[in-house]
């Protein structure tokens, strides 16, 4: 379902920003887009012939929104002539524009939705896609002005697909218990058996021991470490972003 253009976390340059995309017609959707991210939209020529670019941010740190101000301004100026309908960014906070504001990408150089969910229209589609933000807990650092700055993304088009993106999370949300709910999961993961700030890989594997083998497998682990076992999580059941 997504495509990743990187898996690793913050401090893996291995593997890259894990950020994702996937199109819809002529319209591009981004998942984060962190310090690495622009330049591999660029390289993969992806905005070529696109008519909108749908930009969806879990959380502001750095390597997750790291070049989202390079990447709304080339859209703004050299991509959509200047259009500001063209660059959606969602994201469930107007701490955003403050962020975009000191980088100096002004607001009227895209448009931002911060409602939780609601519905996109897409040219061309009779059914059109949903999405949902969910807060979740990842640091409290990121609490700005005491208010939640860290969301999974839940996104469906109604018969066809529904995936669910944890984002990065100390959590495992209560609606994964049911994978039926879902055709794809991508959940974040961490080999520190004492993370407070990301979800340990032991406490998934105890939370998964009784979950149905085809289910497990529906689960796509991301922003992984330097050290993560891939093989293992593989041996266990899960699958890794970026993998086939």
């Amino acid at each position: 379902m997504l495509t990743f253009l990187g898996t690793g976390g913050a401090f893996n340059t291995e593997r890259g920003n894990t950020s994702a995309y996937f199109e819809l017609g002529t319209e591009l959707f981004i998942i984060d887009a962190g310090e690495d991210v622009f330049a591999k939209l660029i390289n993969k020529n992806l905005f070529n012939g696109k008519t909108r670019v749908n930009i969806f941010i879990t959380h502001l740190h750095s390597d997750h929104v790291g070049s989202l101000g390079t990447l709304i301004a080339y859209l703004y100026i050299k991509a959509f002539n200047m259009d500001r309908s063209k660059v959606c960014v969602y994201f469930p906070s107007e701490s955003i524009n403050e962020l975009l504001t000191i980088q100096g990408i002004k607001q009227d150089m895209y448009t931002l939705f911060i409602n939780r969910w609601d519905e996109l229209y897409i040219d061309g589609y009779e059914k059109q896609p949903e999405y949902i933000f969910d807060p979740t807990h990842h640091t409290d650092e990121l609490n700005y002005n005491n208010e939640t700055n860290c969301f999974s993304l839940e996104f469906s088009l109604r018969d066809e697909f529904s995936f669910f993106y944890s984002g990065d999370t100390c959590e495992f949300n209560e609606k994964l218990m049911n994978t039926y709910a879902f055709d794809y999961i991508y959940h974040e993961v961490t080999a520190n058996k004492g993370a407070t700030v990301h979800f340990q890989y032991e406490k998934l594997l105890e939370l998964t021991k009784d979950m149905p083998a085809d289910q497990k497998k529906k689960i796509t682990l991301m922003h992984l470490d330097q050290d993560f076992n891939i093989e293992k999580a593989k041996a266990d059941g899960f699958s890794i972003a970026g993998e086939e």
